[in-house]
Order: structure tokens, then C-alpha cells, then sequence
């Protein structure tokens, strides 16, 4: 995967090769190869967990978009069942008002908590997830439909007035 300058400037034609052709066949390979090594060099989310650190919107999407495809791998588990990894996802979700990022933190929260429910969601974010949840009523079916999920499950009432109180 791998390979000099020179190499690929070889391998490369002459008018070059387009930015999104070129990435369309790394993924193609990464999914028809029997290479574990060719596979394991791209280590998606590594970078995808990466892009949720950076300030444009639409690569966080990317990055949480592409995180809520692979989490139900359970190979990928290990990655996200970490307080690095959740913290990660707890500020964005916290930053973010792009209803498709929140989306995505809502589905990977619903999916992290498949084990351990007590330390996933704390009460900052349950808070913020009841608002939004109050907020997207009527506006964005999608959103309101998962942050309700999640109330149900998580959400005790005296969470939130304890909360509000503090």
C-alpha cells in the first residue's frame, strides 16, 4: 500500500488520477483483498476517531458517520468501549448542533450502552439530549425518534432536576 514517489509517479497516468477515484479503490480493496496487513494499513478508525478532533463540521460527520457504520462490528467494540473514545464522542455530541452529527453520537450511545449503561451517559449529556429532544419534536423525525430512545432507557427524572438544580 505503501510505495516511493517515484513508484507512483510511474504507476500513476499521465493526466494523473482523480482524489475521489483514488480513495474508491483503496476502499475496494480493502474489501476484496485477503491481505490482513493490507487491511490493517488503513486502520479507518483510528482516523476516524482523528477527524472527530478537527474544527470543520464536515469532516467530524465523516468521522462520526463513519464510526456509527463500523460499530457494530464486534472486532471494533474494543475501540469504543474505552473513556477516551467516549469522551471524544461526549464533546462533540456536547459542541456539535448539526443534527446529523447528533444523530450519530445518539446511535453510537445507543450502542455502547448494549452493555454498561450506568457510565455512559451522564447527566450533562442527558440533559442535553432531553433539549434537543424537546427541541426536534415536530422538526426532525430522525433525531427525535433517537434522543426519545434514549430517554426511555437512561433517563431517570430525578437525573434532570438534580441537574437543573445544581
Amino acid at each position: 500500500m505503501f510505495n516511493s514517489h517515484k513508484h507512483l509517479k510511474r504507476k500513476t497516468p499521465c493526466p494523473g488520477i482523480n482524489r475521489e477515484e483514488f480513495i474508491q479503490h483503496l476502499v475496494d480493496e480493502y474489501y476484496t483483498t485477503n491481505n490482513i496487513e493490507a487491511q490493517e494499513q488503513a486502520d479507518a478508525v483510528k482516523l476516524f476517531l482523528e477527524i472527530l478532533e478537527e474544527r470543520n463540521e464536515r469532516l467530524q460527520l465523516h468521522g462520526i458517520a463513519g464510526l456509527t457504520n463500523i460499530c457494530l462490528d464486534d472486532d471494533i467494540y474494543k475501540y469504543f468501549n474505552n473513556p477516551e473514545v467516549i469522551q471524544q464522542i461526549h464533546r462533540l455530541f456536547l459542541a456539535s448542533s448539526n443534527q446529523e452529527i447528533l444523530i450519530n453520537c445518539c446511535t453510537i450511545y445507543q450502542f455502547l450502552a448494549k452493555d454498561n449503561k450506568s457510565n455512559i451517559l451522564p447527566a450533562e449529556i442527558l440533559l442535553r439530549v432531553q433539549n434537543i429532544n424537546t427541541d426536534s419534536k415536530g422538526k426532525n423525525i430522525r433525531l427525535s425518534n433517537i434522543t426519545s430512545l434514549l430517554l426511555l432507557d437512561f433517563g431517570r427524572r430525578y437525573e434532570f432536576t438534580e441537574s437543573q438544580h445544581k
